[in-house]
């Protein structure tokens, strides 16, 4: 992530309230495909508009990244300011080049509320991927971006830990959850389209009082116990990992609510 100041340009005798409402549709425009996040502040400063935003990678701007979405309202920009808006890095010491997915040993996806930054993985430890590099249909960019939208306000809902804790905890953590499923489509659409093992993170947080280490997948009820992990492991490495249901989690952390713990967990169906 790299701050930077995108500078669209004068009045030129056109209305100021339109020439605002262009330029935030195509910043929304690019927030969908995974090129700027966080918050955006647009201002007039000199005569000319500017917005303050945060890149995902210094490429980010480039028209090869642009949505069809993003190109229809860069067009409207052009059109009405007489050019294409002008990028500024603001940052002494941005990256030159951000992560990909190639030799990765897998990918995964996952966010909180706090995170700002794409949702896509590498399973070695390296910095997340700018989905706008992913080689997807424009759509899934936009839905990975309501995906991660959805996720962060229901991870902000669920630690505020009022009425809709439980709620909101079935989502984060149940396998086939609404949420889940729409990030485990997500998960199969990365992984077609760059074929990398692209795997779901289901949170987990209330764990059992005993043997925890025992659960089985929520999906498939099979073994998903990582045989790499050792204590103490970095993020990336998950304690479970199931290669058939393209699911990875962790150990619960809370035994204070056991009773919850089986939220999430695998139900067998019935006959």
């Amino acid at each position: 992530m790299m701050l930077a100041n995108i500078i669209f340009g004068s009045l030129r005798g056109k209305n100021r309230e339109d020439l605002q409402e262009a330029a935030d549709e195509y910043l929304v425009s690019l927030f969908k495909g995974g090129q700027i996040s966080g918050e955006r502040l647009l201002a007039w400063n000199g005569g000319k508009l500017n917005a303050h935003v945060m890149l995902a990678g210094p490429q980010a701007m480039a028209p090869r990244y642009h949505t069809v979405w993003g190109k229809r309202e860069l067009t409207k920009v052009v059109e009405l300011f007489g050019r294409v808006p002008v990028v500024k890095i603001l940052d002494d010491h941005a990256v030159k080049k951000t992560s990909g997915w190639k030799n990765a040993p897998f990918l995964y996806l996952s966010t909180t509320w706090v995170d700002w930054e794409s949702p896509v993985y590498r399973g070695d430890g390296k910095p997340a991927i700018p989905f706008f590099k992913l080689p997807v249909p424009d759509q899934v960019k936009e839905d990975l971006f309501g995906w991660q939208r959805s996720y962060r306000r229901l991870d902000g809902l669920w630690m505020e830990s009022g009425e809709l804790e439980i709620p909101t905890y079935r989502q984060l953590a149940v396998s086939d959850s609404e949420l889940s499923k729409k990030g485990r489509e997500l998960c199969a659409a990365i992984e077609n389209a760059v074929g990398v093992p692209t795997y779901y993170h289901l949170f987990r947080f209330w764990s059992r009082s005993n043997d925890e280490e025992g659960r089985v997948c929520p999906s498939c009820g099979g073994g998903w116990r990582n045989p790499d992990w050792i204590d103490f492991q970095p993020f990336h490495l998950f304690y479970f990992k199931c290669d058939v249901c393209r699911l990875v989690s962790h150990l619960g952390s809370s035994p204070d609510g056991s009773r919850l713990a089986r939220i999430g967990e695998f139900v067998p169906k019935s006959l």
